[in-house]
């Protein structure tokens, strides 16, 4: 299972800025099918192995996260979908209410699994200036052996109820024999 280690150092700049992903030299990143901005609302999926390792990371504070993506995993294996985010809308009290709904497909087209929505982030402020934050929920699917082998499909619809904006994200991983 390859191991994809890089640094989530993106930041997010107002809209009035510029209305998309950064890196840490700022400079613009584009739209990708797994990070979007629109409207100063950003969004990014990830795929990571081991949740708990990425939830150590995320709670070192620091300027960067070292997260280790995945794109691949064996059969009796995990995979965890996460949604980084920023720019969320606050309502009248300052909090924001971000949702999400996944969608898996196996290789041969068909829905592997669905979800309901799911929080991100509910009735919690948005995170300050131009930091981070990761998804309170997460998808979690564990390749069975009676399942198929290839290539999956992760979407998600990310949903910024108070701004009524709505991103759709998508990322895949292939499904490996054991050893």
């Amino acid at each position: 299972m390859p191991l994809h280690r890089f640094f989530i150092a993106l930041l997010f700049l107002p809209p009035l800025a510029f209305s998309g992903w950064i890196n840490k030299q700022g400079e613009a990143l584009p739209n990708t099918d797994y990070r979007k901005a629109v409207g100063g609302f950003g969004v990014q999926l990830i795929l990571v192995g081991d949740e708990n390792e990425l939830f150590e990371n995320w709670a070192i504070p620091s300027e960067t996260v070292d997260v280790s993506t995945i794109d691949s995993v064996k059969v009796n294996e995990f995979i965890n979908a996460f949604v980084i985010f920023s720019g969320c809308k606050p309502d009248e009290k300052g909090n924001c209410s971000v949702s999400m709904r996944f969608r898996v497909i196996q290789p041969d087209g068909k829905v592997y699994a669905e979800t309901p929505p799911m929080e991100v982030w509910e009735n919690k402020p948005n995170p300050p200036g131009k930091s981070l934050e990761l998804s309170v929920a997460y998808l979690k699917v564990r390749i069975e052996p009676e399942d198929q082998l290839g290539r999956y499909v992760i979407y998600t619809q990310i949903r910024d109820n108070n701004r009524e904006t709505v991103i759709q994200l998508k990322s895949q991983f292939v499904a490996l024999k054991e050893n």
